[in-house]
């Protein structure tokens, strides 16, 4: 039995594209570093007593790192390539995890987390943009099915490390950054070259306006996905701290409300195909909102009621950005859907910014409970604004859509390129050829360069 799943194994590895294997092991070396950082920071914050208000504002400051890093780092990617930016952006993150246990200060980790958001967004910029560059049709589907699983396992894996050592001492910023330089060796030690170039869609513009005119659930649910994923990543830790659970279960806490949203993304995702997808977003809101305010309860009462209420809270909540994007999805042509993109994830930056600093004001005035009471009333609104919205639509006439299927996403803190894993259509990719100069147009774009030909010989 062990060698037939290791045949299999062998297997299933062999059909990746050749230096996909290579990318995900620096992958996983990087999201346990990661996964291990967010939460040993909430906790630290709490033994170094640190304000609420304080800890929501450092964690704001990695998505406001992580915002600008997303587009200033796009241009680099293009400039000097995938394997650069990806050494520059690990280094970087490994500085700044030993900097937070050399130097113990809050206005210092202001500092720190702006540029581990920025580096942190690099990289996962390499990887989804890789990893979509070396797609297609035929095995994208298999892809990110990789991704997925590698994905949520490390980042889950790296929160069970704060188990490992005492989270008072310097000891764990310095297995985190040795996991973040460790994601260099794969790279370093192989002859590859980056991901190879496939476009089939001149992407077209859509404004913001008519995003919101066409899908609004999808766009308002991307900003509550900011809202909601940053501030729980960012004040659980805190929280777990401040109601008196011990490190291990703080640990255990995350680790497992994490995984849970592996297997709730396919169910909700199935479901999502059969129904109206508001719908389905709409009940999702509603059982975050009831569980939001029944989460306190359970804390008091015991901790495993608290796993058990907590997993259904966010089983809803890590799904919520994917559901979005797909209902979103549905509406529009495919050469918009780049476009389109980019604006929910620029309503999802927004609201990853406001998002830790509203929950800790929140918890500042009302306590730790006050995270759950942030998280039920943003759930609360949203679900009022798509019963709204139904209610509206029901007396209009309604152009029949067709849903496409629905395509589950990493549980990470965002997503920039992984859309263009959509397997429904071709990505448009803006990459580097393997010497590392710069595409020209009529290399993206051989669909349009045919049509000029044909219109240039009309004429």
């Amino acid at each position: 039995m062990t060698t037939f799943c290791r045949y299999r194994g062998e297997c299933l590895v062999r059909s990746l594209p050749a230096t996909l294997p290579i990318l995900f092991v620096c992958e996983i070396s990087f999201l346990l570093g990661h996964g291990l950082i967010m939460t040993l920071l909430g906790v630290r914050m709490s033994l170094e007593g640190f304000p609420s208000q304080m800890a929501g504002l450092l964690m704001s400051s990695f998505s406001f790192g992580f915002v600008i890093g997303s587009y200033w780092l796009e241009k680099r990617i293009r400039a000097v390539g995938h394997i650069r930016v990806f050494a520059a952006c690990a280094a970087t993150l490994a500085v700044t995890a030993m900097l937070h246990g050399l130097w113990v200060n809050p206005w210092a980790w202001l500092v720190w987390r702006v540029f581990g958001g920025g580096a942190t967004a690099g990289l996962l910029m390499v990887m989804e943009s890789w990893v979509s560059g070396e797609s297609s049709n035929d095995n994208r589907g298999k892809v990110l099915g990789w991704y997925l699983v590698c994905s949520t396992l490390s980042l889950a894996g790296g929160q069970w490390l704060l188990n490992t050592a005492d989270p008072a001492t310097m000891v764990l910023f310095s297995v985190a950054g040795m996991l973040f330089a460790m994601s260099l060796v794969p790279l370093s030690i192989h002859r590859i070259h980056g991901p190879k170039a496939a476009q089939e869609l001149k992407p077209q513009k859509i404004k913001i306006r008519e995003l919101f005119r066409r899908a609004p659930v999808g766009l308002v649910g991307a900003f509550t996905a900011g809202l909601m994923v940053q501030a729980f990543f960012a004040m659980t830790p805190y929280y777990g701290q401040e109601i008196g659970l011990s490190t291990a279960q703080t640990a255990q806490f995350m680790a497992i409300t994490t995984l849970v949203a592996l297997f709730a993304q396919w169910g909700l995702g199935r479901l999502s195909d059969r129904i109206d997808r508001r719908k389905v977003i709409l009940a999702m809101a509603a059982i975050m909102a009831v569980s939001g305010a029944f989460i306190s309860v359970a804390a008091r009462a015991d901790y495993l009621m608290l796993l058990v209420v907590a997993s259904f809270h966010t089983a809803m909540l890590h799904t919520l950005y994917s559901l979005s994007l797909a209902h979103t999805n549905d509406w529009l042509e495919p050469e918009e859907i780049v476009a389109a993109n980019g604006k929910l994830m620029m309503a999802y930056g927004v609201g990853s910014i406001v998002g830790p600093f509203g929950a800790s004001i929140v918890m500042h005035f009302v306590g730790p409970d006050g995270l759950w009471f942030f998280l039920g009333a943003v759930a609360l609104s949203l679900a009022l604004f798509i019963g709204l919205r139904l209610l509206i639509r029901r007396g209009k006439a309604r152009e029949a859509v067709s849903q496409e299927p629905f395509v589950a996403m990493p549980v990470l803190e965002t997503q920039h390129y992984l859309n263009e894993l959509d397997p429904r259509h071709e990505p448009v990719q803006f990459e580097l050829d393997l010497q590392g100069e710069s595409l020209t147009d009529e290399d993206r774009y051989p669909r349009g360069r045919d049509k000029l030909d044909q219109a240039a010989s009309a004429g």
